[in-house]
């Protein structure tokens, strides 16, 4: 059994991040208001670019970090997939591609189904962090080794 994603990096994204983000932006607000109020029309400049800042980072959030997969381990031919509390077994041999985010923090991969499931016709998860991350994560190569294998084949480590 090899455990794919990293926990730590999920947690990270969907938990610590926007938490920090909240905190963040009501600190910057708050910020105008003590010890002396700023003017109102700086207070409501303020508001909006942290209303637009929290959209973008909406947006983004929605696009990158809720779709991953909660949980993907590789064990003897197929991958567990555990996803918004489903779980489901896929075979290697039903991954049709592997695709990476490069170069945006925090990194995905996403593994194309050739055949759709109960969790999507795609996974995505998120990779043990590494620094820098301009080049494609070594995650991917093994994938793809992995995919070209033949079915009978059995990958002790990917790493």
């Amino acid at each position: 059994m090899t455990q794919l994603h990293s926990s730590f990096q999920t947690v990270m994204q969907r938990r610590i991040v926007p938490a920090f983000m909240i905190a963040l932006n009501a600190g910057v607000f708050l910020s105008l208001l003590i010890p002396r109020p700023a003017p109102l029309k700086v207070i409501g400049i303020a508001a909006l670019i942290q209303m637009i800042v929290c959209l973008v980072y909406y947006l983004i959030y929605q696009n990158m970090v809720s779709p991953a997969a909660d949980s993907v381990v590789y064990e003897g031919g197929a991958l567990r997939v555990r996803r918004h509390g489903r779980e489901v077994s896929i075979p290697v041999s039903s991954i049709a591609g592997v695709r990476g985010r490069l170069g945006l923090n925090p990194e995905t991969i996403t593994l194309d189904l050739s055949e759709p499931t109960v969790i999507g016709s795609s996974v995505t998860f998120i990779p043990p962090a590494r620094f820098p991350s301009i080049k494609e994560h070594p995650m991917m190569a093994t994938l793809r080794q992995l995919i070209a294998q033949p079915p009978a084949g059995v990958v002790s480590e990917l790493k």
